[in-house]
């Protein structure tokens, strides 16, 4: 559902991003922090993986 989502929202809002500062910073840091986001929470939530 989350991935779905954001496929939806992140072009958009890299799109805004770029359009009101000009540059490709902004997405750059955009895209880094939801990356980091996306580690964090699979190492909080899915814990250790063992194999069944």
């Amino acid at each position: 559902m989350f991935g779905n989502l954001s496929g939806i929202v992140t072009p958009i809002a890299i799109g805004y991003i770029i359009a009101t500062s000009g540059s490709f910073e902004g997405a750059l840091i955009y895209v880094g922090i939801h990356a980091f986001m996306a580690a964090f929470s699979f190492l909080v939530i899915a814990g250790d993986i063992k194999r069944v």
